[in-house]
């Protein structure tokens, strides 16, 4: 039968505006004989003093806590509070591995899993065992293909127009897409959707917009002026 290890005994922070997760998470746990105690924070700005203060052994950030970014907050503690090891979540939304690491996180892992693995996920992280946690069950919130390429189409400015002529669709559907683009990353405008999608990891390097020059007109020869 295999031994389960526990991590070294120590406190749990969570970054998350919505008191049911608060609730919730206090409740698993407490039943954990490894953890000492569960520290709540509302804002990144208090998440990052308490991180500080407590060096609690994991923080768990959810991506979006109110209007601010988990990636932003988990940045500012992993600068601030060096020893504390950070993991991310997300009921709503995934991100890419890559935005995760760049933000310091050494993983994620959607709250729609079950609550057993929810918390082993955490004591992963806690334990420091494996070098990155990865556990996203996440479907919303996630692009399509054709969404992706006008995400990233609007990210370099490029109009409904423009991107409708590039992908060889009707301005009726790139709007139709666009719409579709702000509803998953509850946005409601490009500025948001390309922030967004910045934090999120989904921005790609993009293909420069080909713009349309105007031809100079051809000077009129010396035959046609005197015409």
């Amino acid at each position: 039968m295999a031994v389960v290890k526990f991590p070294a005994r120590g406190s749990v922070l969570l970054v998350d505006n919505q008191d049911l997760i608060h609730v919730g998470l206090r409740v698993v746990l407490q039943r954990q004989e490894w953890v000492t105690r569960i520290i709540g924070a509302r804002r990144g700005a208090d998440a990052v003093l308490l991180a500080e203060r407590h060096a609690p052994r994991v923080a768990v950030i959810d991506l979006f806590v109110g209007d601010e970014f988990g990636t932003e907050i988990a940045a500012a503690i992993c600068e601030r509070a060096r020893d504390v090891r950070v993991l991310l979540t997300s009921s709503a939304r995934s991100i890419t591995q890559h935005a995760a690491r760049e933000a310091g996180a050494l993983g994620f892992v959607a709250k729609d899993v079950p609550a057993t693995e929810f918390v082993n996920s955490i004591r992963t992280v806690a334990m420091g065992e494996d070098p990155f946690v990865w556990r996203s069950d996440v479907a919303r919130g996630a692009l399509s293909g054709r969404q992706q390429q006008i995400l990233e189409l609007m990210a370099q400015g490029a109009t409904n127009r423009t991107i409708a002529q590039i992908l060889g669709l009707s301005v009726d559907t790139v709007k139709h897409h666009t719409t579709l683009i702000y509803r998953r990353l509850d946005v409601r405008n490009r500025a948001a959707a390309v922030h967004h999608g910045q934090q999120l990891g989904l921005l790609q390097p993009a293909v420069r917009v080909p713009q349309r020059h105007a031809v100079p007109a051809t000077p009129p020869s010396p035959m046609q002026r005197a015409a």
